[in-house]
């Protein structure tokens, strides 16, 4: 094999290497999505949030999603803010500042700790919290599932809105969506991160 041959192969190895660290750093990730649309959405209106503002309340989580649950709340937060730039937010920390000074703290420990899978949340504990907290329309994010299936990244959220004058959810979505690596690897398992990503901003763009 002559030198130039030599070279070529190197050339091509090292191409090849590139390649595959691209895929697999940079997450190069198919994304399935499916999603659902419930409840009173028409009662709902984009001015209405503008208006009165939305409290984002903490992301709601079964204990084996605990290990995701602060990287999928900021990435949903962050998507939410860049998203919804018009609607004045009211963040989770603030949300439970404003209910420990206006004396409401527990019924606001037992509103985020409901399982939201489990539970219904109660039409006091709504008015209370979300009085406190100044804002007509609560938002109640939840990771409802995360696991490895077939080979792919599979997580589930949902959100809801409530309105604490009606005492009802006026709002709610889910979105479900799966990630892996395509091309050369289609049985790896995409990034949480990518696959929560894509889920937050799919399902954000679904509020009116």
């Amino acid at each position: 094999m002559t030198l130039s041959q030599k070279q070529g192969l190197f050339s091509s190895h090292s191409f090849l290497t590139t390649l595959l660290a691209l895929f697999f750093f940079n997450g190069c990730a198919s994304i399935d999505h499916n999603y659902s649309l419930n409840y009173k959405k028409l009662t709902l209106s984009h001015d209405q949030l503008v208006h009165e503002g939305l409290a984002v309340l903490p992301m709601s989580f079964r204990y084996e999603q605990e290990l995701y649950i602060k990287t999928a709340q900021s990435i949903y937060l962050k998507n939410l803010k860049g998203i919804e730039k018009d609607i004045a937010l009211i963040e989770p920390s603030e949300a439970a500042k404003l209910s420990k000074e206006s004396g409401v703290y527990e019924a606001y420990l037992q509103l985020t700790q409901m399982d939201l899978q489990k539970e219904v949340p109660r039409e006091l504990l709504i008015r209370k919290v979300g009085r406190a907290i100044g804002k007509r329309f609560l938002m109640i994010p939840e990771l409802s599932d995360t696991r490895i299936s077939e080979g792919a990244t599979q997580l589930k959220i949902r959100a809801q809105i409530w309105d604490i004058e009606v005492g009802e959810i006026v709002w709610e979505a889910s979105e479900e969506s799966r990630g892996y690596v395509i091309l050369i690897f289609p049985q790896t398992a995409a990034p949480f991160e990518k696959v929560m990503e894509v889920a937050s901003i799919d399902l954000i763009k679904k509020i009116p």
